[in-house]
């Protein structure tokens, strides 16, 4: 507090040498200096002005503080007078808007698992409006129209984080609630499948990897129309059905395609085929994919499995950071 306070006269003392020599240079009043004794003097009143403006501002602009006196210096002794209030001003006011900005930690998504997202990350502050209360809104509150609006709203949402929303949503008392939501799961069933038949006329013009990634997209999409109806047995069995064959020829044209192989993994998961799972995932670590996306997806199937040694030991081989994220932070504090 002491210091900043010494910065204000330190500000004014330069701005008043400033104003003097200025004043000299264009009316040639004032004190009686020759070129050199004026440089010297603007180069003084000009470092004053930088160690002013450093340390009044030091809360504002964290940092090291000489490289930010050298800055104001340099501004102040290239435009005299003007240079120091200009600068002063523009970084200050300019300080105290960004200072005011909004602030938060950056927190990645490591999976694509659809949970995830539902839940803030330990330390993440959770706002008053929080997604993962959407299924207990849909349950429990009275307020129809926001409600509506509500979920017309998932429109914005990806397919697979949605489709519970929806679901829930067709089950509503409320009409106009169970129509929109009956109306944008169908749009999602009919966009999907649009795409599915687009993809597969490209697939057959298509060669190599281009022709690889098309069968991995189009195993994507049936995927994604998993997450829709995957209440229904029939359509989940041929659903995932048609998800590994797209992910197995994806493969066989590129046996290198490091996506379709973690994809045929999750569906291998889905289809309770746990060792050629584990062997999918496992051939995508080879390939170069991040072992801490994959061992997740390990140790799922090791808990399917019953097998509880592999299970604690995939979880111990968790890089931490991925281990704060809830849902899983809770998993690891159980098993651990």
């Amino acid at each position: 507090m002491l210091r900043s306070l010494l910065g204000i006269p330190a500000l004014c003392i330069a701005l008043i040498a400033e104003f003097i020599l200025i004043a000299q240079l264009v009316a040639n009043t004032g004190f009686n200096l020759s070129t050199n004794e004026w440089v010297v003097a603007h180069l003084l009143a000009s470092l004053l002005a930088g160690i002013g403006t450093a340390v009044v501002l030091r809360k504002l602009i964290p940092g090291r503080r000489i490289p930010l006196i050298a800055f104001f210096t340099s501004i102040s002794f290239f435009i005299p007078f003007i240079g120091t209030a200009g600068v002063w001003l523009a970084v200050h006011f300019g300080a105290i808007l960004a200072n005011g900005r909004h602030k938060e930690n950056v927190f990645w998504q490591f999976t694509s698992n659809a949970d995830l997202p539902f839940a803030a990350p330990i330390n993440r502050p959770v706002p008053k409006l929080d997604s993962r209360g959407f299924m207990e809104q849909l349950l429990f509150d009275q307020q129809t129209d926001q409600l509506y609006n509500k979920v017309a709203a998932t429109r914005h949402i990806r397919d697979s984080q949605s489709a519970p929303l929806l679901k829930t949503a067709v089950g509503h008392e409320n009409e106009r609630i169970r129509l929109v939501a009956y109306q944008m799961l169908d749009k999602k069933i009919n966009r999907l499948n649009q795409e599915i038949l687009r993809l597969e006329s490209d697939a057959r013009v298509a060669s190599g990897t281009g022709k690889s990634n098309i069968h991995l997209q189009i195993a994507n999409n049936y995927w994604e129309l998993l997450t829709i109806e995957e209440d229904e047995p029939v359509a989940r069995k041929e659903l995932l059905a048609k998800a590994e064959t797209h992910a197995s020829l994806a493969i066989s044209i590129a046996p290198g395609n490091i996506n379709a192989q973690f994809v045929l993994g999750q569906i291998y998961l889905k289809q309770h085929e746990n060792e050629k799972a584990n062997q999918a995932f496992m051939r995508a670590v080879d390939l170069g994919m991040s072992k801490d996306k994959v061992l997740p997806y390990i140790a799922e199937a090791a808990f399917v499995k019953r097998d509880f040694k592999l299970l604690q030991s995939t979880i111990r081989a968790i890089d931490p950071a991925f281990k704060s994220y809830p849902p899983f932070s809770q998993v690891i504090e159980y098993w651990a």
